[in-house]
């Protein structure tokens, strides 16, 4: 079932999780959905969440797969996406149409059932799905809810304390820090 008003994502990284350990977090916060945001959904560290073996262990644990690695992924193929120094430029990216479309397409499937979106990182505050994904979210009025290693759960307002995180954050978005 959706989060009780439809208006929040979790999201979560594989990180060099065990299987079963990584299944427990999803099952834990009744994820119902996991959406893949890896543009390259692969793992050297967490073989269980390589492309073709993922949608079958979440199938066996009643959990939907949904790859959109392409829209949402955070090192895309176009080069023109990155900055000088090589780096995925979030901004450009915001821009791009097939993002934008992802995201309405992602808050759209939060509204019907408990999403969660898969990147690799554990720590959200370094991750696309944070820096990226979730400011688009938050302008469509979701909230994005972060599962983390020890399955407790981080909201956006509770990683923006972090000065690094608000100098990436602000980057990210094209604000003065």
């Amino acid at each position: 079932m959706a989060d009780d008003d439809g208006s929040a994502i979790y999201t979560i990284g594989h990180s060099n999780h065990e299987w079963e350990a990584f299944a427990d977090l999803l099952k834990r916060h009744d994820i119902e959905l996991l959406v893949d945001t890896r543009s390259r959904p692969a793992s050297r560290y967490a073989a269980f969440a390589n492309i073709p073996v993922l949608p079958g262990l979440l199938e066996a644990e009643g959990i939907d797969y949904q790859f959109m690695g392409g829209a949402l992924g955070g090192k895309p193929a176009d080069a023109s996406l990155y900055d000088s120094k090589g780096k995925p430029d979030y901004r450009r990216m915001r821009m791009q149409d097939a993002f934008q479309e992802g995201i309405a397409i992602l808050a759209g499937m939060a509204a019907r059932q408990r999403v969660a979106i898969l990147c690799s990182e554990e720590d959200p505050t370094k991750c696309h799905r944070r820096l990226l994904i979730g400011p688009a979210l938050e302008e469509q009025g979701v909230k994005s809810l972060h599962i983390r290693a020890d399955g407790a759960l981080n909201s956006a307002d509770a990683l923006s304390g972090k000065k690094a995180y608000q100098r990436q954050l602000q980057g990210t978005l094209g604000i003065s820090a």
